[in-house]
């Protein structure tokens, strides 16, 4: 996906699809004279830090800014648990 040329230190604005950070937009910089192809972003899900990997599907140029999407990709992404898999959490023990 790094058809993308840019010049290196030119913000570009990531736009994420999918996952937890779904319809959120992040400001980056490039490091290099292309955007980056995939981006990790890191979230605490119950007290882990937990790393969710987005790989670039799509960029376009809007006036003089660059924008990017990005699309979750589960299966290079820290392993979670579903809301409705995740049980009673609220700290006392099921007892029989």
């Amino acid at each position: 996906m790094s058809d993308m040329s840019i010049t290196e230190g030119t913000e570009y604005t990531a736009i994420f699809h999918g996952g937890p950070f779904d319809g959120t937009t992040d400001t980056r910089t490039a490091t290099s004279d292309t955007v980056d192809d995939e981006v990790t972003v890191y979230a605490d899900v119950e007290g882990l830090q937990t790393a969710f990997t987005y790989r670039a599907t799509g960029s376009r140029h809007v006036v003089d800014q660059v924008s990017v999407d990005y699309t979750w990709e589960p299966s290079e992404s820290d392993p979670v648990d579903d809301l409705q898999d995740r049980g009673d959490r609220s700290g006392e023990f099921d007892r029989e």
